[in-house]
């Protein structure tokens, strides 16, 4: 029961933060730069489906190695740094990937990117890990 509070609420966390961040500040963004690589129009029931299938098991990955790290050393920097480095390998490969091998695709994005991931799987295991220490902590 504890993991699928902690998980089920990183979870929504991460999808609401996430799709503001887009459709607020990336969206536009993609738009002005890579415009011309984007899809006319994006169906909720795909959004849903392939999005899903990243934010379920990433999720996962931020609390196996975020808030577990961080409950294993009773930190709440422990979690945050781990989840941040978890966010910074993930994004780091996605952006460095296309970066490589998308001729013209933006630096800019791609900094943008590696930060954005970093920040956001730092905060999402800070934050599971404080549900931990709040409802499931046992001194």
């Amino acid at each position: 029961m504890e993991f699928l509070v902690i998980y089920l609420s990183m979870l929504s966390m991460y999808v609401i933060i996430d799709f503001i961040w887009i459709t607020l500040f990336m969206q536009p963004y993609f738009t002005a730069n890579l415009g011309h690589l984007l899809r006319e129009s994006v169906g909720t029931s795909f959004l849903i489906t392939y999005g899903s299938i990243f934010f379920v098991f990433y999720v996962l990955g931020l609390y196996w190695f975020g808030v577990r790290a961080g409950i294993s050393s009773n930190s709440a920097i422990v979690a945050t740094l781990s989840g941040g480095f978890l966010g910074f390998l993930a994004y780091g490969t996605y952006g460095l990937t296309n970066y490589i091998f998308f001729k013209g695709y933006p630096l800019s994005i791609t900094l943008l990117d590696i930060t954005w991931g970093s920040v956001l799987g730092g905060a999402v295991s800070f934050c599971g890990y404080l549900i931990f220490v709040r409802f499931f902590y046992q001194s």
